[in-house]
């Protein structure tokens, strides 16, 4: 599966914008509003604002993302979709199409065995409601973090806590479901678009015309014309820009035959990229960007909010020789009985194997090959290598 990737993620020691320090969103869409509105005619308003559209931009794709730690993999249910048509204002740049994944093997909203006895309670001047929508959320984050299988994925990691990065772990809604939950911990995970990257670009061709109009600003007699004919083309360029960020949106790359789409609380994805910290909202890790994406299945359930995950691993447990398939597609007799904390790890590692192999340098080099470039069939519009075909040493007409 192509990707496209925009963003980059840096060490904590190596970030450009400490804690605290990073570039306003606020600022610059009230800069980029105003190059709009007519701010960018003069080149002396122009320029600043600009540098300061691009300093936000350098910081998205840049020094936003902390790496916790390469490329991991992951199999999870599709419990919601966030498509960037649904952000608005300076948000829409944002083109990037999020999903937001509940780990396998866990149900929808599950809680530790101690809840909610291990609640503390409420402080005197504390509002009691909020406090226990606050412990619930702990409570159903802690859940999935501590599972010891894919948990690890969403727990907070040393690198952002010895800094004292904000962390809570991404929890939203389950709309997707039989049934309406407020509060999921999820794997989030993103489809990068180009939108803050094609802004970025369109900023700083903006900012050399500009520069260019202040310098010809100068020029006795003529330099007035010369300096409005450049700041009319900074505009120019910062409105075509503005238009191709916002239409060059993330898409998702999954493939179902049968049910074109993705459809959430129903679908099983695997998914393999970076894995890295946000530090642009109040923390959560995340896989940015999804480099590879696969529908592993569709889910069954045994109740309204309580996932057949047995079911979903069974071809895999059936292809490692621990369960035999039965008569009944659906009832697999387990040799070995149910799967154990290792058969979900062993589970996504080997379609993590399966999916490195697969975009490896040398397994691309092969697929673009003339002789594997065949689509009804090998021997009917295939082709063979030269080399593979042995020299006709008999003389005559062959």
């Amino acid at each position: 599966m192509a990707y496209v990737q925009y963003t980059r993620c840096v060490r904590p020691s190596d970030k450009l914008y400490p804690l605290g320090l990073a570039p306003s969103a606020l600022l610059a869409a009230g800069a980029l509003a105003t190059l709009i509105a007519g701010g960018g005619l003069t080149p002396y308003t122009a320029i600043p604002l600009l540098s300061l559209l691009i300093a936000y931009c350098w910081w998205w794709l840049n020094d936003r993302l902390i790496c916790l730690g390469g490329d991991r993999c992951a199999i999870g249910l599709l419990g919601s979709v966030e498509p960037p048509e649904a952000k608005s204002g300076f948000d829409a740049f944002d083109t990037d199409y999020s999903i937001n994944l509940v780990l396998a093997p866990h149900n929808i909203q599950e809680t530790p065995a101690d809840y909610p006895a291990s609640v503390p309670p409420p402080g005197p001047l504390e509002d009691a409601q909020e406090h226990y929508r606050k412990q619930f959320r702990k409570a159903l984050h802690r859940k999935i973090a501590d599972d010891g299988i894919q948990g690890d994925l969403i727990r907070e990691q040393a690198a952002t806590a010895s800094d004292n990065w904000a962390f809570e772990g991404y929890i939203a809604p389950v709309p997707g479901s039989q049934v309406l939950h407020h509060h999921q911990p999820y794997l989030h995970c993103e489809f990068e678009g180009g939108g803050i990257y094609l802004l970025d670009k369109a900023a700083k061709a903006a900012l050399v015309a500009s520069g260019v109009a202040a310098v010809v600003c100068l020029i006795p007699f003529i330099g007035w014309a010369l300096c409005a004919l450049a700041s009319a083309i900074a505009v120019a360029i910062a409105i075509v820009g503005v238009i191709a960020a916002l239409n060059d949106k993330g898409k998702p790359s999954v493939i179902d035959p049968a049910f074109p789409g993705i459809h959430t609380g129903r679908d099983i994805l695997f998914v393999r990229g970076t894995w890295v910290y946000d530090s642009a909202h109040q923390g959560w890790n995340e896989i940015h960007p999804i480099k590879d994406c696969l529908l592993v299945g569709h889910a069954t359930y045994l109740a309204p909010d309580k996932i057949d995950w047995e079911l979903a691993i069974a071809n895999y447990m059936i292809s490692v020789g621990k369960w035999k398939a039965g008569v009944d597609p659906f009832k697999p007799e387990k040799l070995s009985g149910p799967p154990s904390d290792d058969d979900w790890k062993d589970w996504v590692k080997a379609c993590c194997d399966a999916s490195s192999s697969a975009s490896s340098a040398l397994t691309t080099e092969n697929q673009s090959k003339p002789e594997h470039k065949w689509h009804v069939h090998p021997l009917i519009d295939g082709c063979v290598p030269s080399e593979s075909i042995p020299p006709n040493t008999e003389p005559g007409l062959h």
